[in-house]
């Protein structure tokens, strides 16, 4: 595989993730939209497609996810808000959310362990962080629904929650860092080589 596409796509993916954990708000509208995160991740399946070809079963599942959060993000100018408007909805919303982030970081894993040194977890940190981001998504999920069941506590818990969340983000964020840095000074030696 051409490393630049690799590089290229885990530069993407790592910025989509920065779009997609980080939310500034100016008035009810997000200034680092949820939709380019996505975007940036589903034009990174492209690149990466060459090295891991479950990627592509991603797209479709990208496409719903771009459409969504564009639609929120349009709509939030407005100050329309979409949460809460199907039950059914946000559930199926959700399931896609929690597929997608586990599938995608189930193959970047897979990558990861071609390409680093014996010794080297990146695969294995980033299993742990998938593993983690389900948890804690479903967690979320569940309370959002059961809000009843956990009175006063229920924003704690969630808040809880989503600091975890973004902790697992930033761990997700710098492995895949550390594994274009490992693809450039690979490339570098390799050329040292030749």
């Amino acid at each position: 595989m051409n490393d630049y596409h690799m590089y290229d796509g885990l530069t993407k993916i790592a910025f989509g993730y920065l779009f997609i954990y980080l939310n500034f708000n100016i008035n009810t509208v997000n200034i680092l939209p949820t939709f380019v995160g996505y975007l940036l991740i589903l034009l990174a399946i492209r690149d990466l497609a060459c090295e891991e070809k479950e990627l592509l079963l991603l797209r479709p599942f990208a496409i719903i996810l771009i459409c969504w959060h564009g639609a929120k993000w349009l709509l939030s100018w407005g100050s329309v808000d979409l949460d809460g408007l199907s039950e059914i909805g946000g559930i199926l919303l959700g399931l896609i959310n929690l597929y997608f982030h586990f599938q995608l970081l189930t193959n970047l894993a897979a990558i990861a362990s071609k390409y680093q040194d014996e010794g080297d977890e990146m695969n294995a940190t980033l299993l742990r962080c998938r593993t983690f981001q389900t948890v804690t998504l479903t967690a979320a999920m569940i309370i959002r629904k059961l809000t009843n069941l956990f009175g006063e506590y229920a924003g704690l818990i969630t808040i809880g929650l989503a600091i975890l969340y973004i902790i697992a983000g930033i761990i997700i964020i710098k492995t895949l860092i550390d594994l274009k840095r490992y693809l450039t000074e690979d490339e570098e030696t390799t050329d040292r080589v030749q």
